[in-house]
This record gives C-alpha cells, sequence and structure tokens, in this order.
C-alpha cells in the first residue's frame, strides 16, 4: 500500500482545533497517523518544513461550462485548476448546455471528473426546469444521481412561490437552495449603481436589487425550515441581513466571492470588462461590511464563484460576459487579508474548507485519523506571477492577470494521491 509521510509541516485544522507543527502519515487514502516526529521508513517523504498544510479547499460555486461550451472551460481543465489552487472539492453550477435539469447531465458531470480524478467534483441541479423559473426540478432524482445542491445561478428564482416549494423540499431532502439573488426588474444593467456608472454612463445594478431576494429568501426559509445559501453576498445591507436572520436561528448561510474583498467599483476604471461581475463590485463601504462579517462569523464559506470566458466575451464593458476566474486566485486573496489582519489563518481555512464541506454535508474539511487524506500544501510566502505560464484555465479573465501574486500552493493531495505539485 502507498504511503506519503509529510514531515514539519505546520498543521491548521479548524475542525479539530489543532495548530501546530506536526507530521502526517498517509497510507492509502487515509490520514493514518498525526503527530510529532513520526516515522515510517516505507513511506515517500514530503518535506513540508515551511510549508502549512490543511484540510483540501471546498468551493461550493464553480462553472466549468461543460456540457455545452467547453471552449471557455471543461473539466479537466477546471479541474486542473482547481488543484493548483488548492481545491480538492468543487461545486459545478448547473447553467450549461444542456443545464443539469436531469439525472442524465449530472451523471454526465460526475463520470467526466471521475475518469480524470483529479478532485471531487460535485454537480448542482437546477431548481427550475430549464431554469427558466417556471417548474421546479424533480429534485428526488437529481439527488439520487448526486446533486449535492439545488439553484438556478446565473438566473435569480424570482417567483416566490416556487422558491418556498423549493425550500419546503429542501427541508425534506436536507440539502440546501443556493439562490442568485438579483432582482431582475431592478439589475438591468453593468456596473454597480453609484459615481462609476454616472462617470462611464453606462447602465447599473444597484445594492437594493441584491437585497430585496436576499431578505425574501430568508423570510421563506425562516418559515419552511429549508437551508437557503445566499450566493456571493456583495452589499453591506445584506450582510445584516443574514445576520438579524441568523439571530433567529434561521437556516441561512451565505458565500463571498475573495474578489468582492479586495475589488471595488473603481476596479473598473483600471481593467474595464475584466472588472465586470454579477452582482457587481461595490462601494468601499460594503467591502469594509464583508470583511466584518467574515471575521465576526456571518459569512460562513468563500467561494469563487470561477467563470471563465473567452477573449472575444470580454470586450467592451456594456457587452461583456460577467464574470471572473478565480482558483488559482483565491488563496493568494484570502492570505492577504491575513497579513492585514481581518482574519487569522485558522479562520481561513474554516473559511475555504471546513464550512463549505459542512454545508453540503459532505466527508471533507478534516484532517482527523482515519479520515479520506485530501490536503493541501501552501507556502504563504511565496512570490509568483499569474500568467501564461502557470494558468491552467483554458480562459484568462480576471483584473489579476499578470500580476505578482503572494501565497502559492505547493501540492495538492486528493484521497492519498498527489494530483498537484508546484514546479
Amino acid at each position: 500500500m502507498l504511503r506519503h509521510l509529510i514531515k514539519n509541516a505546520y498543521v491548521v485544522d479548524p475542525s479539530t482545533g489543532l495548530e501546530g507543527k506536526r507530521d502526517i502519515l498517509i497510507e492509502g487514502e487515509k490520514i493514518k497517523r498525526i503527530g510529532e516526529e513520526v516515522f515510517e521508513p516505507e513511506a515517500q517523504i514530503i518535506d513540508a518544513d515551511g510549508l502549512i498544510a490543511a484540510p483540501g479547499f471546498v468551493d461550493l460555486h464553480v462553472h466549468f461550462r461543460d456540457p455545452g461550451q467547453t471552449y471557455k472551460e471543461d473539466i479537466l481543465s477546471g479541474s486542473k485548476s482547481a488543484v493548483a489552487g488548492g481545491f480538492t472539492t468543487v461545486v459545478c453550477m448547473p447553467n450549461t448546455s444542456p443545464p443539469i435539469d436531469s439525472p442524465e447531465v449530472a451523471q454526465y458531470v460526475i463520470a467526466k471528473a471521475n475518469c480524470w480524478g483529479l478532485c471531487n467534483v460535485y454537480p448542482a441541479g437546477t431548481i427550475t426546469r430549464g431554469r427558466k423559473g417556471e417548474q421546479l426540478s424533480d429534485f428526488f432524482l437529481l439527488k439520487e444521481a448526486g446533486c449535492v445542491a439545488f439553484t438556478d445561478d446565473g438566473s435569480p428564482v424570482m417567483d416566490a412561490g416556487i422558491m418556498r416549494r423549493a425550500l419546503q423540499l429542501s427541508a425534506q431532502l436536507g440539502v440546501p437552495i443556493l439562490n442568485h439573488c438579483e432582482d431582475d426588474s431592478l439589475a438591468e444593467g453593468v456596473v454597480n449603481e453609484g459615481e462609476v456608472s454616472a462617470l462611464l454612463g453606462i447602465s447599473s445594478r444597484p445594492p437594493e436589487a441584491e437585497d430585496v431576494l436576499n431578505a425574501r429568501d430568508c423570510i421563506l426559509a425562516h418559515y419552511t425550515g429549508g437551508h437557503v445559501h445566499i450566493q456571493h453576498l456583495t452589499t453591506a445591507l445584506g450582510t445584516e441581513i443574514v445576520r438579524i436572520f441568523k439571530g433567529k436561528g434561521t437556516p441561512v448561510t451565505c458565500e463571498v466571492n475573495p474578489n468582492h474583498l479586495v475589488f471595488t467599483e473603481e476596479e473598473t476604471f483600471r481593467t474595464g470588462s475584466m472588472a465586470r461581475v454579477n452582482p457587481p463590485l461595490r462601494k468601499e463601504e460594503d467591502l469594509k461590511a464583508l470583511r466584518s462579517a467574515l471575521a465576526d462569523g456571518t459569512i460562513d464559506c468563500i467561494a469563487t464563484d470561477h467563470a471563465p470566458h473567452g477573449d472575444f466575451e470580454k470586450g467592451r464593458i456594456e457587452k461583456a460576459m460577467p464574470g471572473m476566474i478565480g482558483l488559482q486566485t483565491a488563496l493568494p486573496i484570502m492570505l492577504r487579508l491575513v497579513e492585514e489582519g481581518v482574519i487569522d489563518m485558522k479562520r481561513m481555512v474554516q473559511l475555504m474548507s471546513t464550512n463549505p464541506a459542512r454545508i453540503i454535508g459532505i466527508d471533507g474539511g478534516t484532517l482527523r485519523e482515519g479520515s479520506v487524506a485530501d490536503i493541501v500544501l501552501f507556502d504563504p510566502k511565496r512570490e509568483w506571477i499569474f500568467g501564461e505560464e502557470t494558468n491552467f484555465s483554458k480562459s484568462k479573465n480576471t483584473p489579476l492577470w499578470g500580476k505578482k501574486l503572494k501565497g502559492k500552493v505547493i501540492y495538492t493531495i486528493k484521497g492519498g494521491k498527489i494530483v498537484y505539485k508546484d514546479n
């Protein structure tokens, strides 16, 4: 049986409270032992001196564009990007072509990911058939096919009656409902409503477009007992809405995109269409509120919303497709927040690994002895350039393209197998 022995790593595991220098012995797919001065003569040694070892990261929100738009990304290129960013598990959004609204499409995604074996790829099924917002998908069949959540991501569920029924089913099945909270009747534009939209003379997406659906879904979750997960939270009021309902015991969780923690709407002046996302980059006061909510526990997890697009789809900002790639840049962004004192290292790992695994109810997010050996080893001080030579995605739509970043994944181990090693 194959054995790996990670020596001299600084281990950070929020699930056990462990934080300190340890050795980790991996036997087959499992963690056999964690301790000081572990010896195993037959094991392959991984020298982790100067590296931090954490449970493999888990991303609840990625777009691998497969099936249907594989010129942007496919499951192989997306998986390579994931493991290069330290992610051993990702959840694929269902806005593919065809959408993941049938067991056959869900099983296609799982089978293709298993074929490559780089990381765990779980599909999210659609809330409504065809993502049209009219009829509920068959949640029971989709869950049996392997879906771990339901969302019409990219298209908000506007019908409150349909969302209420979806949350009632969520309570029965124990599967979260993820909603893209932007009211279509308000969010018709491109960038945040404010000085930037006025100066550029382009249409806007006001914060209230997000807040009204956020509040509606929290209310529905409160009354139905269904688990609602608010996707890519961006507003100051939105964090307060979630905080209030959590205080009432409502089953609500939420995520924030790392990009919304470091960029404001003014990034549009610097990188144009690369800064276009839905919901949009907001004001400085929103960014500060998100950071505070990250620190006080209101925000449950980090999710990249990795959204690859071709170069031709990122032309003029008014016509550009919304979204940024983010799997390989998430760790450097979060380490920047650690360095700035917004959060500590244990909280960062909790946000990127332990909590997202808990939200979708999978094994993961832990380095307990006997658990599956999904592990990331990273150097928080390593500087590198994100560009052609280091990018594993098929796309390059990010304001961080060509920039120097600090913090690099050195090894990613999935099920005891090294699936990424920095050269």
